[in-house]
């Protein structure tokens, strides 16, 4: 049974893992999304602390270190996002802006 058992395991976790690869327009949707954490850690004042006074280049490595230590969940339910959304949050120019993009919840 127990051999049975993790014979299912590798085979789910096979099923389940891909060659790391996305398709085009999702990887797209997740290189926006980067762009957007980026924005959004730009016009954060607890960010924006951070990176004043910095040198242009520091400033870009450290947005960098931001945005490579946002979990991949968060990346992956972005791109899972409305378009329109995350259009009207980059574009936003402060955070208040940014929450006014996301659509009251839905009904139901």
């Amino acid at each position: 049974m127990k051999l049975l058992a993790l014979a299912f395991v590798i085979v789910f976790v096979g099923a389940c893992e891909s060659d790391g690869k996305d398709a085009p327009e999702v990887a797209q949707r997740k290189a926006d999304c980067k762009r957007l954490d980026e924005h959004i850690f730009r016009i954060s004042p607890e960010s924006r602390s951070r990176l004043d006074g910095l040198p242009e280049a520091e400033q870009q490595n450290r947005l960098a270190e931001m945005v490579a230590k946002v979990p991949v969940e968060d990346i992956a339910q972005c791109a899972a996002a409305d378009p329109a959304v995350i259009a009207c949050m980059q574009k936003a120019p402060d955070v208040a802006a940014v929450r006014a993009c996301v659509p009251p919840p839905k009904k139901g």
